[in-house]
């Protein structure tokens, strides 16, 4: 869905409070705590608050960071007055409402020209999870090779030369790898070596 639609499901909250006998009260609105919007209503004795706030959510064990807007329905209980003219004593604080219900609309991908596109959990964890499906896929991944036992004779001077390899064989040498690596920017191609002895490997180039 797109904002609009976000909008659209604002407003009906609004009026199904409305349609209880509740009115808005005006002076608890006039303060920002960086919320998309808000709107409080009351019936004279309590003081119900629709509010659209930004959410971040993020499960790192499964690859998941998601980002939206959540519609609050909460009801007031800070010591605030129903239909007091008075601003400044009249704070509604957001983290500090009864919630009533919360719907989110997760945001889907990146913004774009046609505007940001909102959905589902389910669906903002497709398009991660085909997200990191493309970034394991991609085009800039190393891509190696091990090579034969010719190669561990050849690279077997060079293992010497390193610190503390002097007396390395060529039973020590358990692989060689060429590496390959494409980049998906610029579609160069880079080659280097890798050797592995005795635990620990040993780049040629």
């Amino acid at each position: 869905m797109k904002f609009e639609s976000i909008n659209k499901k604002f407003t009906a909250a609004v009026a199904e409070w409305m349609a209880k006998g509740y009115y808005i009260n005006t002076a608890t609105m006039s303060g920002s705590q960086g919320e998309t919007g808000k709107v409080d209503l009351t019936n004279g004795k309590e003081i119900i608050r629709i509010l659209l706030d930004d959410f971040h959510d993020t499960d790192w064990k499964a690859h998941h960071d998601f980002e939206g807007l959540q519609l609050i329905v909460g009801r007031v209980t800070d010591k605030v007055i129903p239909n007091s003219p008075d601003r400044m004593g009249n704070t509604v604080w957001n983290q500090n409402l009864e919630i009533l219900s919360c719907e989110k609309f997760y945001q889907i991908g990146r913004y774009s020209r046609n505007g940001q596109w909102y959905g589902s959990e389910d669906e903002a964890i497709a398009q991660q999870d085909k997200m990191w499906e493309r970034y394991d896929n991609r085009d800039d991944r190393d891509e190696r090779t091990e090579l034969d036992e010719r190669a561990k004779a050849i690279v077997l001077p060079f293992v010497k030369r390193q610190p503390k390899c002097k007396g390395v064989k060529l039973a020590d040498i358990t692989a060689v790898r060429k590496v390959v690596n494409r980049s998906r920017f610029d579609k160069t191609v880079s080659i280097r070596y890798e050797v592995e002895a005795k635990g620990k490997t040993y780049r040629l180039n």
